[in-house]
Formats: structure tokens, C-alpha cells, sequence
């Protein structure tokens, strides 16, 4: 299975970075990193790969209702905070994989911007410490 928990580190990582001052400053790719950082940090808890696949990018309601048929067929998953993050992380709920096609100059250094990649921080972290009190993570994916 992919490895999401290096893949979250490393999206939000990169958004952070595009959003410091400096040459390398990009808002829309910090925007289309961050959704991404919130998308692989779901996916990290479940076990089997089908589920992710199904999943897909976006979160909506049959994403909730796709996450609740995964808990429900490994129940061990049901304890990690994947569920609702429209609710908990509002600005999720402006993402879209298909930011990624925006003309560039399409998202500014906004407090909106500043909030999803902080929200995308926080729902990263989360799932590894939920991970990481289980055993559960690869000290590889870790890695920096």
C-alpha cells in the first residue's frame, strides 16, 4: 500500500514552504498541496488499499459514507479522527483536486490560504500521533 504518511508529511511541508517570503513563493501550489496533505493524512489509518482507491480525493458525503463502510469492515480504524473533516477543518470543504488546474495567480498568501495549509498541518499530525500511539507508523515515513 502507498505510503500516505510520508506523502502527508511531505505536502505539507512543501505548502508551509510555498507560503514563507522569498523566490520560491507559490499560494496555488501551497492551496493545491494542502488539499492533498488532508487527502493522504485520511488515508493513513486504513488497512486495506481498495478503500483509499474508492476514496478518491474529495470530501463530500459519500466520502463520509465510504470511511463509515471502512470502519465498520475493520473496526480497528474506527478509533482514528478521519471522519468529518468538513466540519473540523472547514476549509477543506473549498478544496478540489481540480484546484490544480487553476490558472496561476489564482489564490493570494489569503488568511484562507494560511488556514487550509494550518488545517492540513493539524488533521497530519493528528493521524500520526493516533498512528504513532499504535505502533502503526513507519519511523521511515518519518523521514524528511
Amino acid at each position: 500500500m502507498e505510503d500516505f504518511v510520508s506523502s502527508a508529511l511531505r505536502h505539507v511541508r512543501d505548502a508551509e514552504h510555498l507560503l514563507e517570503p522569498g523566490a520560491h513563493t507559490s499560494p496555488d501550489q501551497a492551496w493545491h498541496l494542502a488539499g492533498f496533505a488532508h487527502e493522504c493524512a485520511r488515508k493513513t489509518c486504513l488497512t486495506t488499499s481498495w478503500v483509499a482507491k474508492v476514496l478518491g480525493h474529495d470530501f463530500d458525503s459519500a466520502g463520509e459514507t465510504i470511511l463509515d463502510i471502512a470502519a465498520a469492515l475493520d473496526p480497528k480504524v474506527s478509533r482514528y479522527p478521519f471522519r468529518n473533516w468538513r466540519t473540523r477543518y472547514p476549509r477543506i470543504s473549498e478544496w478540489s483536486p481540480n484546484h490544480r488546474y487553476e490558472r496561476t495567480g489564482s489564490r493570494s498568501a489569503s488568511p484562507a490560504t494560511r488556514e487550509l495549509v494550518t488545517q492540513a498541518r493539524t488533521a497530519v499530525n493528528s493521524m500520526i500521533v493516533a498512528l504513532y500511539l499504535d505502533g502503526r507508523v513507519d519511523h521511515g515515513s518519518l523521514q524528511t
